[in-house]
């Protein structure tokens, strides 16, 4: 009798062993299916899949020059007339982003510039005024979308532009001058970065000349009654930390710029 109950029980036994073994199966067949089909299961694969991958392919390359809807001359008017930067990026040192120069921006100085109307770019500057219209600027320096970036933080540290984008003041035609890729952003916050620094990056030549070209260099190198140096266009103050401030080193952690 006990025999009959126990070959009895094999059948049922024999069952659970199978259907065990067909959920394993569907279960690893589930984990290992191709990336990017539709799946409910929990279970992560780390596999990035075939490559080859690469930083570049999320951002801007270096050395990237398109050509803009405007020729804008930067050794014209930050030379010669000595704009300051922030006159036209006019959100740098207070948002994330440096903003592009608005229409009424350009038009505030070339509604009165009256030598200057029949200058093809000036004719087309004059259009999408006349029609209202944005400049449609193409952004030349773009950082992946996991990437964040606060220019305020930067500039308000003493981080001038020319650091990052170069000697923009010398560029008739604006290109990427630094590679933006994590490498080369965290060295800076590793070894550090003092406003002086900074302040020989933008050059003390483009710092002394004003409308007139008058300022001398030497005059320029004397700190304002803030203990900050002038920058171009501007007689007094630079924005940023004193120049005699000793180096800050920022944190570097991923939560820093991935957040």
């Amino acid at each position: 009798m006990i025999r009959r109950r126990q070959w009895a029980a094999l059948p049922a036994i024999v069952a659970l062993v199978g259907l065990a073994g067909a959920l394993g199966a569907y279960h690893r067949a589930s984990s290992q299916q191709a990336p990017g089909a539709a799946s409910t299961d929990t279970v992560i694969v780390h596999d990035a899949g075939p490559g080859p991958w690469s930083y570049s392919g999320a951002s801007s390359p270096e050395g990237y020059s398109p050509v803009q809807p405007i020729r804008f001359p930067h050794p014209k008017h930050v030379l010669k007339l000595g704009l300051n930067c922030v006159y036209c990026h006019y959100t740098a040192n207070r948002s994330m982003d440096p903003g592009f120069p608005a229409m009424s921006t350009c038009m505030g100085c070339h509604l009165y510039t009256f030598t200057l109307s029949k200058r093809p770019e000036i004719v087309k500057l004059t259009d999408y005024w006349n029609k209202k219209q944005p400049i449609p600027w193409v952004r030349i320096h773009r950082l992946p979308e996991y990437v964040h970036f606060p220019h305020m933080r930067h500039v308000n540290a003493g981080v001038t532009c020319q650091t990052c984008h170069g000697q923009v003041q010398e560029m008739y035609q604006v290109y990427q001058y630094a590679s933006l890729n994590m490498g080369w952003c965290v060295n800076c916050h590793v070894n550090g970065y003092t406003a002086a620094q900074g302040d020989r990056a933008a050059g003390a030549e483009v710092r002394a000349l004003g409308p007139a070209g008058a300022t001398s260099v030497a005059a320029a190198e004397q700190p304002g009654a803030d203990g900050r140096n002038s920058t171009p266009g501007d007689t007094g103050r630079r924005i940023g930390p004193p120049l005699t401030d000793e180096v800050h080193r920022a944190r570097y952690d991923c939560s820093v710029c991935h957040y």
